[in-house]
């Protein structure tokens, strides 16, 4: 749980974003009111990004071996704080929004704060993304008994004390939704906030649907092979509704 904040650290994965990242951090760093680190993980970019973020005074880890995932997993291997938030630095989440995000957390005293797009008035998530989060988030929220309206958030808040607690292997886009599986069987509260989406300025997006979708159900149903899986979930989730 979170009731208190010591530090934010900011993890933000970062490949061939040239074009965005200077105002993700430099909004991060206007904006964020907490006392606060920013950490680019890299992977081994070709436009410029690199030099841009030692320009920074932010910490930088350039990490050659691909994957959005694995970039994640090691930014907060190296986090400081004692709440890591989790953000694209393609500039499509609104940055702005992190310190309603902390608040509602300590607020909560919960463990995750997801910010969700779906509420979203501008509808700027293109349509297969919107219908393919939406049946993920189905999915999930059917087998692992949840309430959650954007599994496929890429911006959340999540206490560093939690994210020791649970054991991540996937490299890739799965990861997010693997983070989902593991804080529900060990009945880790998870809340949501509303948050707006912009659509990318610069740059090319990384997703690859069709292989993503594979990987993100691959790591839904390998979830439930557990025998007691189903029946912790529902146990938990018993437990944390109230909390909600």
């Amino acid at each position: 749980m979170t009731s208190k904040v010591e530090m934010v650290s900011v993890v933000i994965p970062t490949l061939n974003e040239a074009g965005n990242i200077l105002e993700a951090i430099n909004t991060i760093k206007e904006d964020l009111i907490y006392p606060k680190e920013i950490i680019v993980v890299d992977g081994n970019s070709t436009d410029g990004t690199i030099e841009i973020v030692k320009d920074t005074n932010c910490r930088l880890i350039i990490e050659p071996r691909r994957g959005y995932g694995l970039a994640l997993r090691i930014g907060m291997k190296n986090a400081k704080g004692n709440i890591i938030v989790m953000v694209d630095g393609d500039g499509t989440y609104e940055f702005r929004h992190i310190n309603r995000m902390i608040a509602k957390m300590v607020e909560k005293d919960a463990d995750m704060v997801l910010a969700t797009r779906m509420y979203d008035p501008n509808k700027a998530m293109g349509l297969m993304n919107f219908i393919g989060n939406k049946v993920i988030t189905f999915f999930y929220d059917f087998f692992y008994s949840q309430f959650l309206s954007d599994t496929q958030s890429g911006f959340r808040a999540i206490s560093h004390e939690a994210i020791d607690r649970v054991e991540l292997k996937e490299t890739d886009m799965a990861y997010a939704t693997e983070m989902l599986i593991q804080f529900a069987k060990e009945g880790l509260t998870m809340i949501e906030v509303p948050t707006t989406y912009k659509a990318r300025k610069y740059g090319r997006p990384k997703l690859r649907r069709f292989k993503s979708g594979i990987e993100i159900f691959s790591t839904i149903f390998r979830g439930l092979l557990d025998a007691n899986t189903i029946r912790k979930c529902q146990g938990n989730w018993k437990k944390n509704r109230f909390k909600r």
